[in-house]
C-alpha cells in the first residue's frame, strides 16, 4: 500500500488523500469473495464484493478493469453479473435500475482468449474500479479510484 497520507483535515485535497487511504484499505480487505478463478461457460469467473460502504446503482461504477499475472484485459472482455442480470462492464454506467447491495457479491466474468495460456496455480489478480460517488467528499472528480490486488487459485 502507499505510503500514509498526512493525517490532517486542512483543506479538502488532504481529506480527499485521506478517504482514498481508508476507503481503499477497506476495499482491499474485503473485495474479492473468493480465492478463486473457475472457468465456467461464461468465461473465466471472480467473486467481488461492492467495495463501497453502502449500497450503490451500478451505474456508480465508471470504469472496471481487471488484470491477471500482469495482463491487462480489455474492456470488451469483462462483465459484471448481478443476481443473474450480467452486463458488459462498460455498459454498467449506464445502469441506474441495478443496485449493487453493500456486501453484497458480483460475479464478473472474463472472457478474454489469452488467459487460460496466462493461468497458474496461484495468480494475481489486479482490481481497477472507479465509483463515483452520490455526494462529494473531495475526491477528483467525485469518483473513488479503487486499486486492488489478491492472489486467486485457479480453480
Amino acid at each position: 500500500m502507499n505510503a500514509e497520507p498526512p493525517r490532517t483535515n486542512r483543506n479538502q485535497a488532504d481529506r480527499a488523500k485521506q478517504g482514498i487511504f481508508v476507503f481503499s484499505g477497506l476495499g482491499q480487505r474485503d473485495l474479492f469473495a473468493s480465492n478463486r478463478i473457475e472457468q465456467t461457460d461464461a468465461g473465466w469467473r471472480l467473486l467481488i464484493r461492492n467495495p463501497w460502504y453502502t449500497g450503490t446503482h451500478l451505474s456508480t461504477v465508471s470504469s472496471l478493469g481487471i488484470a491477471v499475472n500482469g495482463h491487462n484485459v480489455s474492456e470488451g472482455h469483462i462483465f459484471l453479473s448481478l443476481r443473474g442480470q450480467m452486463v458488459p462492464a462498460a455498459y454498467a454506467k449506464n445502469l441506474h435500475e441495478i443496485w449493487w447491495g453493500m456486501g453484497e457479491v458480483a460475479e464478473v466474468f472474463l472472457t478474454d482468449p489469452a488467459i487460460p495460456a496466462l493461468l497458474k496455480d496461484t495468480n494475481e489478480i489486479g482490481v481497477e474500479i472507479d465509483m463515483r460517488t452520490t455526494f462529494s467528499y473531495g475526491f477528483p472528480d467525485d469518483t473513488l479510484p479503487y486499486r486492488l490486488t489478491g492472489e486467486v487459485e485457479r480453480g
